[in-house]
């Protein structure tokens, strides 16, 4: 009984391993490439919108209708007291001064879960970008890992 070989494996750079190895250390099939890409994407949208302070857009109802917009660790345009004791509209966008300042325990939790999730995306973004230039960074259970590190985060 005679082995037939394996076809070349197809990847993003070329039809073999073989001549991919000489345009480049590409670590990664054109799913992990789309997968990386797609990883980035995410990832950088993910942390700009909690950062953003646009998650809720109110009024403030003393001061003739200020458009005023809070975040998880953010505020736009929000009522302050001065050292007089008088209610003023502070008109910039600041975070809020300890983490015992965010208007709610549930705020405070989603920013702790979220901020978490946020990182986890950057750590696997990170492999996956290395992947892209080293070989053997992602294996089967790298690939795994990552997968689930991304759907916990996602959460």
């Amino acid at each position: 009984m005679t082995r037939r070989p394996h076809p070349p494996e197809e990847t993003c750079l070329g039809k073999d391993r073989e001549t991919s190895k000489k345009k480049m250390a590409f670590g990664l099939s054109c799913v992990g490439a789309l997968w990386t890409l797609l990883s980035v994407i995410t990832t950088g949208f993910t942390c700009v919108g909690y950062y953003m302070p646009y998650w809720i857009k109110g009024t403030v109802q003393f001061t003739n209708g200020t458009e005023t917009y809070i975040g998880l660790f953010r505020r736009c345009h929000y009522p302050a007291l001065t050292p007089g004791g008088r209610v003023e509209i502070v008109r910039e966008c600041g975070r809020y001064t300890t983490f015992n300042d965010i208007p709610s325990p549930w705020w405070q939790a989603a920013t702790i879960v979220i901020g978490i999730g946020c990182g986890l995306l950057v750590l696997v973004t990170f492999v996956a970008l290395s992947a892209c230039c080293l070989r053997g960074v992602v294996t089967k259970t790298t690939a795994k890992m990552g997968g689930i590190l991304q759907f916990i985060a996602g959460r």
